[in-house]
């Protein structure tokens, strides 16, 4: 397996990622959707230097999280949030590419008229069954749903709610940046419907230029979930003033939503 960016030599024109940053594989074999994927590993930096057990944070569309060279507009920047802003209370971060023309298919739980076959319950299934075992089997993890979290942003947005709410033993947090839940309704009565979500986390985000339903979908959602935790307060829902939906904006949204993923890890 590959454990470091293998583009050649790195220049700042081209790559941006943060030394932490690893390429797991780049063809991680993926036995329920039949495909494989690049991964991508983001290590704290004491990492090496400690016998410390992390917590970690899956997160889609991986493309877009650490380097500006494979991003489709912009990165997160996920990797320089943690080095700068938590140094030392950086987790592991595993990032997933998406399955480009598979994408909309790889993050939809449902059957689509328009886009097709809905795939997202393999490509959950494939988190919990195949990735997730394999990060705990190689890197020291704190395995546990309360120290797991599931993370992504409009389509990839729609995956972590629905994986959240499908496996919530092992997923006991999930952020949700601007979801795509426009294409999914059946969601609503599926969330309806979850179970043992009394100890489970959601961080909900959008901005209220992004789209006419944008904050009334999250919103709607987020009450559902609100109404299957224990404390009001494992529900946090927030709408940025002009924000727009854009990984710009998910990059400014980040550090409020580890702060605040921070405060169930303690």
């Amino acid at each position: 397996m590959d454990n470091e960016l293998e583009q050649g030599p790195i220049s700042e024109e081209q790559h941006t990622a943060s030394p932490q940053v690893h390429i797991l594989d780049e063809h991680f074999h993926m036995p329920e959707l039949q495909s494989q994927r690049r991964v991508w590993l983001y290590l704290p930096a004491e990492y090496e230097q400690s016998d410390i057990s992390y917590p970690v944070i899956y997160m889609q569309d991986g493309q877009n999280l650490f380097d500006q060279y494979t991003a489709s507009y912009q990165e997160w920047g996920v990797d320089e949030v943690m080095d700068h802003q938590f140094y030392h209370k950086a987790c592991i971060i595993v990032g997933v590419d998406h399955g480009e023309e598979s994408r909309i298919n790889e993050y939809n739980p449902y059957d689509s008229e328009e886009h097709g076959e809905g795939r997202g319950n393999a490509y959950s299934a494939f988190l919990v069954n195949t990735l997730k075992p394999f990060i705990d089997s190689n890197y020291r993890t704190q395995p546990d749903a309360r120290h797991t979290a599931i993370v992504g942003s409009s389509m990839g947005g729609l995956i972590a709610a629905y994986a959240a709410l499908k496996h919530p033993e092992t997923f006991g947090n999930a952020g949700i940046f601007s979801p795509a839940f426009w294409i999914a309704k059946e969601i609503y009565a599926f969330a309806l419907e979850a179970e043992n979500l009394s100890n489970s986390r959601f961080y909900f985000v959008c901005g209220d230029a992004e789209s006419d339903d944008m904050v009334g979908d999250m919103q709607g959602m987020a009450q559902i979930v609100q109404e299957k935790v224990d404390h009001e307060s494992q529900v946090a829902v927030q709408i940025i003033p002009g924000a727009g939906h854009n990984e710009q904006q998910w990059h400014d949204d980040f550090p409020a939503f580890y702060e605040w993923l921070l405060q169930g890890f303690d």
